[in-house]
């Protein structure tokens, strides 16, 4: 038996060994990246978007740019998958992305050697930062399309880790809202003039499960990986996922893409995976703040989320990603871009930032142009406003959850009307708007959970307030600004503003002061002034102008005000097509 000394000796490497739970990413914000397009090689690298090949983004060269992606405030990186892809060019270009996988077990030489990965999760454990790493085991590609067992030996120049027939789904089209289809056909099929098969894996077979299985468990620990992000989970049996996640050790986000709460919620428990990315969350920012729909709408999404899903605090909510367009893109106005960011962060789970938005990328409305190389853009400023403001809303989540239950839960809804939402979540009152920037008016919301009487403070621009008798606060809008209201004292907890805990009760009916300081002593901020793995689906009926979702009336609330007419939603339809860039 070990002696005591020997075992606290190990305790540090034993906590190392242990992988990240989702009790460990509740609290986390992440920051996607593609590796090829993140951070170049040298000063001088062109990227072309329309070429679409690789560029020259390296395990290496994210290492390079942590400060960056730190000085946001994130405290998690997922990069794009690292296995080994097919080679060369194609119908569509190079597999620049990583979701052409043929073989999971081995790596992509284009973005690093094995110690280069070791050194990039290395460099993230030494700043208390996690990797969650994307898996594209789905289907494997190739540039033909035959079951051949002659054709699989030798296809890509015999790299492919299954070379059995046997091994695979039979070649057919996805038939869109047919679980069954989806579950077995393949998302690309291939064709004669260098198209990409994307070959569906007969994931339910043991022969195919167990060397994935056996594989995971090695990759997770040799690479300290903290998470996976599972592409296309919807188009794989739910039993192989929990099995595979389970033998990893780790913590597992799926993609079911799609605006289905319910059906993506399915996916999510004990005898499936951890946590789902949060479409149904990302369709209502969109359509209310990139499409001009009124705030039922979201409300809508967060009703659903509450009610299916299992742990809302560890879903993956996003705006953007490699698939969908740049939220950006959806709207010029950066007032309602600032109240979808803020909604993202405050609404509850995991927030997570694709690449560029805090740059103000607004190209980007579809692949390949949503998968902009980084260093075109601004040379990583880091004193934008958007990357400031991220970082403050970094700083809230943080602070607010060192404290109560403010991880523990999400937000909800305490009042709506057509162009504004107040959310409760914990000690914080958020109030989004789609006013937008020359928006202005009034609007009183009662019943909040601030307390009568009480001295409160917006976190973001250090506006002051007061509520009412009642508890009730009236709010100000002169330029369609997103507030996060808390207490003084809570602020005062916290290092906000320059708060003091003195929140003596006052008289007067709630009022607001704008305070000239910064968001927090020591950072002045500037205050207030788009796979899916389904590319080749019907787009979502919740990104279209046309969405029908009931517009209740809102409840608890009377306002006054003008709300200027809203930018369109961009259309996020693709065409159909038999290749994916990834699922």
């Amino acid at each position: 038996m070990p002696s005591l000394a020997k075992l606290f000796t190990l305790l540090p490497f034993l906590a190392l060994a242990q992988a990240a739970s989702k009790d460990d990413w509740r609290s986390r914000s992440i920051y996607q990246l593609i590796t090829d397009r993140f951070a170049p090689p040298s000063d001088n690298t062109q990227c072309s978007l329309g070429a679409r090949n690789y560029c020259g983004g390296t395990w290496q060269t994210i290492i390079s740019k942590l400060d960056y992606i730190q000085g946001m405030g994130f405290d998690a990186v997922w990069i794009s998958p690292t296995a080994l892809n097919i080679e060369g060019d194609t119908e569509y270009g190079e597999a620049y992305h990583g979701y052409w996988t043929a073989d999971p077990t081995k790596l992509n030489p284009h973005f690093g050697t094995e110690s280069d990965l070791k050194a990039l999760s290395d460099a993230l454990h030494s700043r208390g930062m996690y990797l969650m790493v994307d898996i594209a085991i789905n289907a494997l590609a190739a540039t033909t399309y035959s079951l051949d067992a002659t054709a699989l030996a030798s296809a890509d120049d015999g790299t492919l880790l299954f070379k059995d027939p046997s091994d695979y789904h039979p070649r057919c089209g996805i038939s869109w809202g047919d679980h069954d289809s989806e579950q077995v056909c393949w998302l690309g099929e291939g064709d004669d003039n260098g198209g990409v098969a994307l070959m569906d894996l007969k994931s339910e077979s043991d022969a195919v499960s167990s060397v994935l299985n056996q594989w995971v468990g090695g990759y997770v620990s040799d690479y300290g990986i903290d998470g996976f992000r599972v592409d296309a989970s919807k188009h794989m049996p739910l039993d192989f996922q929990h099995n595979l996640c389970a033998a990893a050790n780790t913590f597992c986000m799926g993609e079911v893409a799609g605006d289905n709460t319910q059906y993506a919620a399915s996916y999510q428990g004990d005898s499936g995976i951890d946590s789902v990315c949060g479409f149904g969350i990302m369709y209502g920012l969109a359509a209310v703040f990139g499409g001009g729909k009124t705030m039922s709408t979201l409300s809508y999404y967060i009703d659903q989320a509450a009610q299916y899903y299992s742990d809302p605090t560890v879903i993956g909510n996003f705006l953007d990603n490699q698939d969908q367009p740049r939220f950006n893109s959806r709207t010029s106005d950066k007032s309602l871009v600032y109240n979808a960011i803020v909604g993202n962060f405050m609404y509850g789970g995991v927030p997570i930032v694709y690449y560029g938005l805090e740059q103000d990328i607004a190209d980007g409305a579809a692949d390949p142009d949503n998968r902009e190389a980084l260093w075109n853009y601004n040379n990583y400023a880091t004193d934008g406003e958007t990357y400031k403001r991220i970082n403050t809303l970094n700083k809230i989540r943080e602070t607010l959850g060192s404290s109560g239950k403010f991880h523990n839960v999400v937000a909800t809804v305490l009042a709506s009307q057509d162009s504004d939402i107040a959310l409760q979540r914990d000690q914080a009152l958020i109030v989004l708007t789609n006013r937008g920037a020359s928006g202005s008016g009034t609007w009183t919301i009662q019943g909040t959970q601030l307390g009568d009487s009480a001295a409160v403070i917006d976190l973001l621009s250090c506006t002051t307030a007061t509520t009412d008798a009642s508890g009730s606060l009236t709010v100000t809008w002169t330029n369609g600004e997103p507030f996060v209201w808390v207490t003084t004292d809570v602020a005062a907890a916290g290092g906000f503003c320059g708060a003091t805990a003195t929140n003596a009760t006052s008289t007067a009916a709630s009022s607001t002061t704008a305070a000239p300081t910064g968001l927090l002593a020591v950072d002045a901020t500037s205050s207030a002034a788009a796979s899916g793995a389904d590319a080749t689906s019907p787009a979502s009926a919740a990104e279209e102008t046309g969405l029908t979702v009931s517009d209740a009336t809102g409840v608890a609330a009377t306002a006054t005000g003008s709300s200027p007419a809203k930018t369109s939603l961009s259309s996020c339809k693709r065409k159909r097509r038999m290749v994916v860039e990834e699922m």
